[in-house]
């Protein structure tokens, strides 16, 4: 559980900074609290990818939701992403799902662009000190 949440804080920290005001990153890491985390495995389906005997990359479907997908900064770009996403649509699919969603960072939201999710609205989380944490919804049809 620690390295999960090590790997989900790591990754906000390194991928969020430039796009994101210091009231969102915290926002972010407070929001994939371990708890949270350990609602979401026990509610839903996760998996935690593996490699050379660390954990790499990470994501959560409940119902048909796609929720917390992580990827160690320095794994980007090498299909970990996609692979955890192929699984979780797999999965939805499974139990009949024919439609997921998510809530897409701005960083992230080229990477969803091109498993074609479509988004349905961009909107934001008022913060501290007047700042926002932009993000958009997004769904795909399976």
């Amino acid at each position: 559980m620690k390295e999960v949440k090590s790997l989900i804080d790591r990754t906000i920290e390194v991928s969020y900074r430039d796009a994101y005001p210091n009231e969102a990153i915290d926002f972010f890491k407070e929001y994939h609290s371990e708890e949270h985390i350990l609602d979401d495995a026990e509610e839903g389906y996760s998996i935690v990818v593996v490699s050379n005997g660390r954990i790499v990359g990470t994501g959560t479907l409940l119902d048909t939701n796609i929720r917390r997908v992580f990827v160690d900064p320095s794994e980007q770009r090498r299909g970990i992403g996609k692979k955890i996403m192929g699984d979780q649509e797999s999965r939805a699919n499974k139990t009949g799902a024919e439609i997921v969603d998510l809530a897409s960072s701005l960083t992230s939201k080229e990477f969803y662009d091109s498993l074609n999710y479509v988004c349905d609205e961009q909107t934001f989380i008022p913060l501290e000190r007047d700042q926002k944490l932009v993000y958009y919804r997004m769904r795909k049809r399976l």
